[in-house]
């Protein structure tokens, strides 16, 4: 790599850094509940050696009982002491692993295809993606473990010519494996994938893989015993595809449908197995779906921005000729990439709500090495039009530059104003309103509506842990699977009913709008001692509190 290549991939990387950390205290304009969940066991463990719930230095966080893997919470730990425990710590470790998969890619690429022109393409797409600049810019494990994965894919082709480096491949997948769930599945299939693709390679040099192997199984262990309890179970019990009964109740319909619905024809036709297959083959497709990639995105608003899909327009050109090219030039090393790109979602498809930019986000590397290696081709096609190729290079790069500018455009103008609950605003400002009051009534009453308040409170008010250790105790669990906090301290976390509440004295209520609506305060409440609105970012009303 030349002088001049090192210089587009600094600049490159200073812009992938920009886009990530311009503006981040603002938006995503609120700060969720996994995020302040992450934050808030990263201080406790950082000052009890104990999760929220008192657990020491545990492998998984039970949190909401989801049982997060905890490695994202200890890549905290020292951004919350230089910066204590603010929104911007618990981003830091997040944002840093996207900013390096840029640098990663790249050297992954060079690998790959021996060409640096393609290699700078895939850095520049990855550091302009909507895609990983949303992931990298919230406080998500799902990044850092696809920048582990690309960590590791790296290290092993780098292997394929210097075995001492396979012990980097086993290293951050491993490591990879304590961080999102979805990497227990991508990391291992991949792995796999090395060794039959490559096992003439890799024999030759067993005795450096067996080393690696082996620190690679010992680095397990804790993980391994771990993953014996309910870390996997309670997970999978909220979030899998067979909570969903919908297929069960399809069966059923069908079977009654038919007119012998106990013969062997019929139920060979009409059976649980192959409904929740269908069910399974539509989650995985839905993934490579053109609405979701390029048109729509996630159908969860936390991970949508309004009018875009994952990918840019532009994107779908790159990547039709990027196929087209890999398999007209098909070497072993374009195997993996498309091996990669099958297996990605393979997590998300696993559950019931899909598709999901989340979940399946370590697509988002396939599908850039795809899309600049058919960039790459593209230029070359129009650097060989003699007559109108300067007019083609303009016209692309106008369409790009536009297509880009109006993602930017919509994420920082439109996408907190279009979902202003998504990411919980206004919690720090409740927080920091009955901090003042909070000594002056024995209870306090906060609306549950948005997702886990209890934990965004505890983040906002730097509890001590040492007291919430001692006061945890998680709700039975939701139809989702999930749990919560309903108490600590004189907070407590629930729907607010105000018929129940508004004649009584010595408390306040927290709630939604229409929980408490306003006309209902002042005809049917005269002895209000204090009165606050908080508003998300579009200035509609957010939560409405009522000292009594």
């Amino acid at each position: 790599m030349n002088l001049r290549h090192k210089f587009l991939l600094i600049l490159i990387v200073i812009l992938a850094a920009f886009l990530r950390l311009w503006n981040i205290n603002q938006i995503p304009a609120g700060f969720n509940a996994d995020e302040a969940a992450l934050g808030y066991n990263a201080y406790s463990l950082m000052t009890t050696g104990k999760d929220e719930y008192g657990t020491p230095f545990p492998i998984h966080l039970k949190s909401f009982a989801d049982y997060k893997p905890a490695a994202s919470a200890y890549l905290t730990i020292p951004f919350i002491k230089i910066f204590g425990l603010t929104e911007l710590a618990v981003r830091m470790p997040s944002l840093l692993f996207g900013v390096l998969a840029i640098v990663l890619i790249f050297m992954l690429c060079q690998e790959l295809f021996k060409i640096t022109t393609i290699s700078l393409i895939s850095s520049f797409l990855l550091a302009i993606s909507p895609w990983h600049i949303q992931f990298s810019r919230g406080a998500w494990e799902t990044n850092i473990a696809t920048t582990l994965i690309l960590a590791g894919s790296l290290m092993f082709f780098k292997g394929l010519k210097k075995p001492a480096y396979y012990l980097g491949w086993i290293f951050f997948f491993v490591l990879s494996l304590y961080t999102y769930h979805a990497a227990r599945i991508v990391a291992p299939l991949l792995s796999l994938f090395f060794i039959l693709n490559y096992w003439k390679q890799i024999i030759s040099n067993r005795k450096y893989i067996l080393f690696a192997i082996f620190i690679g199984l010992i680095i397990c262990i804790p993980l391994i015993r771990d993953l014996t309890g309910p870390a996997v179970s309670a997970r999978f019990s909220g979030v899998g595809v067979f909570s969903d009964i919908g297929p069960f109740w399809q069966t059923n319909r069908q079977r009654g449908e038919d007119t012998n619905p106990g013969s062997l024809i019929v139920k060979i036709y009409h059976n649980k197995a192959s409904a929740y297959g269908i069910k399974l083959l539509q989650n995985w497709l839905s993934h490579y779906s053109g609405n979701f990639l390029f048109i729509d995105g996630d159908p969860l608003k936390r991970n949508n921005i309004p009018f875009m899909g994952e990918m840019y327009y532009f994107d779908l050109l790159f990547l039709l000729l990027g196929i087209y090219f890999l398999f007209r030039s098909w070497t072993k090393n374009y195997l993996f990439i498309i091996f990669w790109l099958l297996i990605a979602p393979l997590a998300s498809t696993l559950t019931f709500q899909v598709p999901s930019a989340l979940r399946a986000h370590n697509l988002i590397i396939p599908l850039v090495i795809i899309s600049s290696y058919g960039f790459y081709h593209l230029l070359n096609l129009i650097k060989n039009i003699r007559y109108f190729s300067i007019f083609l290079f303009v016209a692309l790069l106008s369409f790009m530059a536009w297509n880009i500018s109006y993602y930017l455009h919509q994420y920082y103008n439109h996408y907190s104003r279009a979902y202003p609950d998504a990411w919980e605003y206004g919690f720090q400002d409740v927080t920091s309103y009955l901090e003042t009051i909070q000594s002056k009534v024995p209870k306090i009453y906060i609306t549950d509506k948005y997702d886990q308040p209890y934990i965004l409170f505890l983040f906002y008010l730097q509890y001590p842990p040492e007291l919430f250790q001692k006061e945890a105790l998680l709700s039975p669990r939701d139809k989702f699977g999930f749990s919560t906090v309903r108490n600590f301290s004189n907070y407590h976390f629930e729907k607010i009913n105000w018929d129940s509440l508004k004649n009584s004295q010595n408390l306040i209520a927290c709630g939604a709008p229409d929980e408490i609506p306003e006309e209902k305060i002042v005809r049917e409440q005269t002895e209000i001692k204090s009165y606050h609105e908080t508003k998300f970012i579009n200035n509609e009303t957010a939560f409405r509190c009522v000292q009594m």
